[in-house]
C-alpha cells in the first residue's frame, strides 16, 4: 500500500491582488485545469 501526502505551500497577501501556491506531491501526469484555479 502506498501512502501518498500533498503539500500545500503559500505566499503572498491573503486580501492583496495575487497568491502564489506550490503544490508538492502530486504525480506527474495528473491533468491540472489552470482555468479553475485561475477563477478563484
Amino acid at each position: 500500500m502506498s501512502l501518498r501526502i500533498l503539500r500545500l505551500l503559500t505566499a503572498g497577501e491573503s486580501h492583496g491582488p495575487m497568491l502564489v501556491s506550490i503544490l508538492e506531491g502530486l504525480p506527474a501526469g495528473v491533468p491540472i485545469e489552470i482555468t479553475k484555479i485561475d477563477a478563484d
